[in-house]
């Protein structure tokens, strides 16, 4: 179970600005870009449930077929194989959405 603070931090408009920042810094990774909107859009369309350690998401074309992804790796068959997913651009851009939305802002 995620904590009061860390589902309060994921809000579209915190995933939004992560995933803005990512792609920015991802830009001439043209695979990278992709694994991120990917996650942006399966974020949207997938349930899933991220408790600050882990995410647990569900496939995007398997019912009933749930991925277990942590800092490490991705437990899907892409991920077994140490190549880039979704699943892991997901866990990133979750918790990067989560440090934007923890972190103080500046007065203008």
């Amino acid at each position: 179970m995620s904590s009061p603070i860390l589902a309060q931090s994921i809000s579209p408009q915190t995933v939004g600005n992560a995933l803005r920042l990512m792609r920015h810094e991802c830009r001439f990774k043209s695979r990278e870009v992709t694994a991120l909107n990917r996650a942006a859009l399966n974020l949207e369309a997938c349930t899933w449930q991220y408790d600050g350690e882990a995410l647990v998401i569900e496939s995007a074309s398997t019912m009933h077929q749930r991925y277990h992804v942590q800092h490490t790796g991705c437990d899907c068959k892409a991920g077994s194989a140490g190549r880039p997913c979704w699943h892991l651009a997901a866990f990133t851009l979750i918790r990067h959405a989560i440090e934007l939305a923890l972190t103080p802002t500046k007065p203008p």
